[in-house]
């Protein structure tokens, strides 16, 4: 009987620490679907795994079924789409062509590179956290 009970118990916490949070960014969320982000506009309150060039954030707009993203100079804006909670522009992106700075350029390139081939979202409240695929996190706010 005692073997059994310690077996249950030790069963259980198992379960329990599978069950548990990653613990990796501490925020919890779901994916967002196109209907809860359409008409909101997100700006980066923090950025891990990529530095960003001085002075500069990350904006989201999204508008009419269209991404538009900003990171200090040029817009870059596509239609986009959720699929299993992978967040991505759905065609080529359109971009504005400002005369940039060599690190506002490369900036633009590293954002295009990851919504051509799409982040995890999870949106949480107001907060939307984007993980790119080389541990890059992305965590933007709206009002």
């Amino acid at each position: 009987m005692r073997l059994r009970t310690l077996l249950a118990l030790a069963a259980s916490a198992v379960l329990l620490v599978g069950c548990g949070s990653d613990g990796e960014s501490g925020r919890e969320g779901s994916p967002p679907t196109t209907d809860e982000l359409d008409n909101t506009t997100y700006t980066s309150v923090e950025v891990t795994g990529h530095k960003l060039v001085e002075e500069s954030s990350i904006t989201l707009t999204f508008q009419d079924g269209n991404l538009a993203v900003e990171a200090g100079c040029n817009t870059q804006t596509a239609g986009y789409g959720v699929t299993d909670g992978t967040l991505k522009w759905t065609g080529p992106a359109a971009s504005t062509m400002k005369a940039c700075s060599d690190e506002l350029t490369a900036q633009d390139q590293w954002l295009a590179g990851l919504f051509t081939d799409g982040v995890k979202a999870d949106l949480n409240n107001k907060t939307l956290t984007l993980s790119g695929p080389d541990n890059e996190e992305i965590v933007l706010e709206t009002d």
